[in-house]
Formats: C-alpha cells, structure tokens, sequence
C-alpha cells in the first residue's frame, strides 16, 4: 500500500457527507456544483453535501441582465492608481449587456452533454443566460443555490497537515449574509470552490495626470449604449473584444436592439454620417491588428472599422489652458497631443478579487493568494498635482480588499491553492472556452476530492502555459520549488494548450483519457469533418477532447464574421 492508500484509509469516516461551499452561481459554480453532485459513494450516498452561494437573484453570473450599469466614478489613491468605482450598487456591473453576443461560437461554448438549441452560432446574451438557468433546473440544482447571499469572510480554523497532499484535513468557517433579510449566518464547510468569476473589479493603468482629466472617464464594463456618445470624441483605451464592440457600435454597426438603435444606425451610416461621433483607439501597438476583429488599418477592412483612427497609447494627461472649455489634452507615446478628446473608456480588462478572503490571516498571511502590484513611482511635479488634485476634495483611494492582476501560489495547474488543496479556483486561465473548460476542472476537482484521483503531479513552470508539453512535464515532489519566469500575463494559456490541459486532467479521472468511440481515427480522412468544426458529434462523457471542439476554436473568428459581419 503507497502512502496515499495509506493516508485514505486512515481517514475517519463517520458516513456523513463532505460539505462544500461554492461560490459563485455563474457557469463555473453551476457546473461544479453539478459534478459534485455526481460522486456517489458505493452504498448509493452523496459524497459531498454541496451549497453555492449567489449574490444576485437568479443563476447565470455575468450573464444575467444588467441594464442599469450606474455611474462610473474614478477615485485615486495616493500613487495615482485609478479606481473606476460604481455609484450607489452592491457591486460592479456586468460587462455583458443586453444583446451582446458571445466570441465564441455556442456549441463549443456549451457543457459537456449539455447542448443547446440555437438556429445560431453566436446568439444574444439572453440566449446564453436561458441555458444556464436550464442547466440548473435539469440538474436540479437550484435547491442547493443560496440566492441573494454574500460571503463576508471565509477564514481557516482547522488543518491537518498530514491530510493537506488529499486535498483534505481542513475546516474553513465561511460567514455570509442575506441581502433581503440581513440574516447572518456562519457554517463550517471541509472544502470550498472559488467560482465568483474575473470580471468584477475593472482595471485600469496608471497614467501620469488622469486626475486632472475634466471629461467623463469610463471603464467598458460600464458601457451599455452608443446613444449617450452623439457629438462627442471618444478615445478608447484597448482593442480587445471590449473596446472593439464600444468602437464598432459608435460607428454604426450594431447587430442588437437598444433604445433608438435605428436611428443611430442611419445617422452612423450616411454618408456623411450624422452622430457627430469622433472615435480614436489607443493601442499598445499601432502595427499589431487586433485579434478577434477587422484590422481597421487594413484597406479591406469595413467602411465602419476604417473609421476608427488608431493611435499610440497615452503617457500622460495635462490639464486644460486656464480658462478653456476642453476636458484635457491626452499626450500620445509618439508626442502626439490630443486637445479635442471629451470621454476616455477603458477597455482594459479586470483585477482579480476575493473580498471575503482576508489575506492577513493564515495560510494567506504568509502564502497569499492576491499580491497587490507595487505602486507606480512618480516624480515630485506628479506627487505636487496628485496633491494639489486631493487638496481639491477628493480623498485618497483605499480598496474596501485586496485585487491584483492575477493569482499568486497556485499549483503549477492552477487549479488549487498550492499549500491547501482544500481550495480550488475554477476558470483562471485567460484564452479559454470558459464553460467546458471549468466544467471540467470542476469534474476533476470532485474527484479528488472524493479520493478516486491522484494529487497532480508538479509540472516544470519554466514551461509556458501556452506550450501544450507544459502538461507532460512532471517534475518531482523532491525538486527544489522554483518560481515561474516573470511574464505579463501568467494566466494566458490559448489553444491548443487549452485542451491539452483538459485532456490531462481527464486521464487522471478513473476509467478517462480514452477516445470517443464515435470519433474515429482519421477524422479528415474519413470524411467526417467539414474541416471548420463541424464534424461528428456524439457523448463525450470522460473521453479526451473531440475533434470537432478542437478543430472548431480556430474558425471562431471566420464564423462570427459569416454571420454577424464583425
């Protein structure tokens, strides 16, 4: 019998079921809860007794409706980092509105064995939300959701270190908290699933003078229509899929129905065009087209996307002459200086937060899992207008919680908490397929959980995460522990790694790994593929990743061009 034998048999067992906090309702939270539910024990009894607690009233996380976003307030702290902050909600706004469509096409969205009926591949965001909500009532699952609930804190009080490799030995007291009722209520739960998503907290970067700004700041996810922007100068910041959407929608092009879409559209469209909007987008890159979107340098490109002008990125804001009536003057990184801007958005993406978990506690006190960034050094004329900005009335910024940029002392997975796999953290990774994918890791984490998976092993983190050989290359528990080479997005995995990893987690299930029997071998060669991911299909239970999810990714952007024209 090897160790790990010996550490399960030692384990008590008193008939009970493990109990599992989920947080989070979204689709990471809806599919762990589902899969915990699935390990059954040899007498017919749940393993685990799992409850998930949702802040909102209703599953489906970034997904459910949100139309009222509120207002989009910047506060700085005393370095001059800005905080986009939203006035007067219990929490930021969704950076899904009404109507938006998915980039990824929605078969290969969907769940393991849980398709959806669409007469499209890219369906409005009410779509997606009616497939979660359908997910959950056809697993029975909402008898287990605690709607309306915050988590307040969630604190360690027990650990058996002797138990920790098993993902086991732990006690975590979670307090939460009823919105409707104020109810109070503290429990204690043996494991706990971090499901509450990366798209709660807007990030955006320090620039020199931004406090000095006099026009509207806004932050994407605060973005709801085009309308508001009539006869304004818009510079977004980003061109990613979100600040491609605000610059595609200013220029006409919408493929969604919002307050007074068609005469924005016929206004947008004529020739010349009528809304009075001036749309910039400032990159990182001038040279480097975007990755999921029309090229708007590109002379093939879209009339509505040629008229996006692209621009370096901002080094800094200077205040408007005395006097004057303009918002500020944005100075570009080639010298360029902008006096004509009157609305920044920032389409920069999110920070990481997990604000009932109290990083000055243990284990996170010395292994935490936020690491805030180090503040940006300024030089003392930027120190006097900070300070001359706060004399003004405006306080320095304190985070309610810590938020960083990404995750720190993950397993080499990053699926667990590293020094105690009694937490495990679904979706992370960034260029994902995010519904199978933590569908999946979700599958896995029961099973381990429940004694039936091995621990993963170590695996060299000088390995990059997009290189799909990062999964085989184990390392030994006896290596010395080293850290990963710095890079700006630790969490950026992409295909095809992305289902590389997915196929290395199912062959450590038991009875996983093996190939759908309906798949074939040859696939291209059988005829069987119309070579954009439309081939066969069939249950994919624990077998490694079907051809067709594999083949169908990469034509994400020629199908959504097919259909939506963008």
């Amino acid at each position: 019998m090897d160790t790990l034998d010996s550490l399960r048999h030692a384990l008590p067992s008193d008939g009970h079921p493990r109990r599992v906090a989920v947080i989070g309702a979204g689709s990471a939270g809806l599919g762990a809860a589902q899969e915990l539910n699935s390990i059954i024990n040899s007498e017919g009894k749940a393993v685990f007794e799992t409850v998930v607690f949702e802040r909102r009233p209703q599953v489906g996380g970034i997904w459910v409706n949100d139309d009222d976003a509120g207002e989009c307030k910047f506060h700085f702290d005393k370095s001059g980092k800005p905080y986009p902050v939203s006035v007067g909600r219990l929490w930021p706004p969704s950076p899904i509105y009404d109507g938006l469509r998915p980039n990824i096409a929605i078969d290969l969205m969907c769940f393991r064995d849980n398709t959806i009926k669409s007469d499209v591949l890219f369906p409005p965001r009410a779509v997606v939300q009616n497939y979660l909500d359908e997910f959950a009532d056809r697993h029975n699952l909402k008898r287990q959701i605690r709607f309306e609930t915050i988590v307040s804190s969630l604190r360690r009080i027990r650990h058996d270190e002797s138990q920790a490799k098993l993902g086991r030995g732990s006690a975590w007291q979670l307090t939460s908290r009823n919105l409707q009722t104020g109810k109070v209520s503290e429990e204690e739960y043996e494991h706990v699933v971090l499901a509450s998503g990366k798209c709660n907290v807007p990030s955006v970067p320090t620039i020199p003078g931004l406090w000095l700004w006099r026009g509207q700041l806004l932050h994407s996810s605060f973005y709801r229509t085009p309308t508001v922007f009539r006869n304004k100068s818009v510079l977004v910041i980003g061109n990613n899929s979100s600040g491609m959407d605000v610059a595609r929608e200013l220029h006409g092009k919408c493929v969604r129905k919002f307050p007074g879409v068609d005469e924005w559209v016929a206004d947008a469209t004529a020739d010349p065009p009528r809304t009075g909007v001036k749309v910039r987008q400032s990159v990182e890159d001038v040279n480097r087209p975007p990755q999921m979107d029309y090229n708007p340098k590109d002379p093939d490109s879209p009339e509505w996307s040629r008229r996006i002008e692209v621009v370096p990125k901002i080094v800094r804001v200077e205040a408007p002459p005395s006097g004057s009536d303009k918002a500020g003057i944005v100075i570009l990184e080639d010298g360029t200086r902008l006096d004509d801007v009157d609305v920044i958005v920032f389409a920069t993406g999110f920070l990481y937060d997990l604000p009932f978990l109290d990083q000055s506690t243990a284990p996170f006190s010395e292994r935490p899992m936020l690491k805030s960034a180090s503040a940006t050094e300024s030089d003392e004329a930027e120190q006097a207008s900070l300070q001359s900005y706060f004399d003004g009335g405006d306080q320095p910024y304190t985070p309610l919680y810590d938020m960083a940029p990404h995750l720190s002392n993950l397993d080499s997975w990053h699926l667990f908490y590293e020094p105690d796999p009694s937490i495990s953290i679904l979706g992370v990774f960034g260029n994902i397929v995010p519904f199978p994918f933590a569908h999946m890791q979700a599958r896995f984490v029961a099973n381990f959980w429940a004694g039936r998976a091995e621990p993963l092993p170590r695996l060299r983190v000088d390995v990059p995460l997009a290189d799909p050989t990062r999964w085989t290359s184990i390392v030994s528990d006896s290596d010395p522990i080293t850290e990963a080479p710095y890079t700006r997005f630790p969490h950026k995995i992409g295909f095809p790694s992305d289902w590389e990893y997915l196929d290395e987690l199912v062959r450590r299930i038991p009875g996983g790994g093996e190939r759908p029997p309906w798949q074939g071998k040859g696939e291209e060669e059988e005829g069987l593929t119309d070579g954009r991911g439309g081939g066969k299909r069939g249950v994919e239970g624990n077998f490694i990743t079907p051809f067709w999810r594999k083949e169908r990714g990469p034509w994400g952007r020629t199908l959504r061009r097919e259909e939506l024209g963008y």
